[in-house]
């Protein structure tokens, strides 16, 4: 699995970071969920909510995901510019992968825009294919690519 670089720690999602989540979610995206909605989503059942924290406390980056039948569904994962490069979305992806695979799961999915052009090759270079387009889904009328990642079981598992 991807390691954090020295100076980060993972750590699961907890109400308390909603306020931080929601600030970095509005500074990345262009249609930033409200905060209302990470706070329904924090500590619910089915689901795996992962964030990073600097040393000194300062949010990273987080990956929220809930579970889908046997599939894993990346809803929001993000991080801070200063931090971009550094492999917090690849360490994230990946606890989230093997979150999946301890649960037997078939897939981990997830959606992009096709502009997202540096998410789109981290997802691909992760092992991500497109199985699939969702137009207009974002709400600036924007289409999404449906990127799917098999998950290997061993027999009789």
């Amino acid at each position: 699995m991807a390691a954090l670089p020295q100076g980060f720690l993972s750590r699961p999602a907890r109400i308390e970071d909603v306020p931080a989540v929601a600030a970095l979610e509005a500074e990345v995206f262009t249609d930033p969920w409200p905060a209302h909605l990470y706070v329904q989503e924090v500590g619910q059942p089915l689901r795996f909510q992962i964030v990073v924290d600097t040393d000194n406390g300062f949010l990273a980056g987080y990956l929220f995901a809930c579970w889908q039948l046997d599939e894993l569904h990346i809803l929001k994962v993000a991080t801070h510019p200063l931090h971009q490069g550094r492999g917090i979305a690849t360490t994230m992806l990946a606890e989230a992968r093997s979150e999946a695979e301890k649960a037997s799961a078939r897939a981990v999915v997830l959606e992009v825009r096709p502009s997202n052009r540096g998410a789109f090759r981290l997802y691909r270079r992760l092992g991500y294919n497109v199985i699939a387009r969702r137009p207009r889904y974002y709400a600036d009328g924007e289409d999404a690519l449906l990127m799917y990642l098999p998950l290997a079981h061993p027999p009789g598992a």
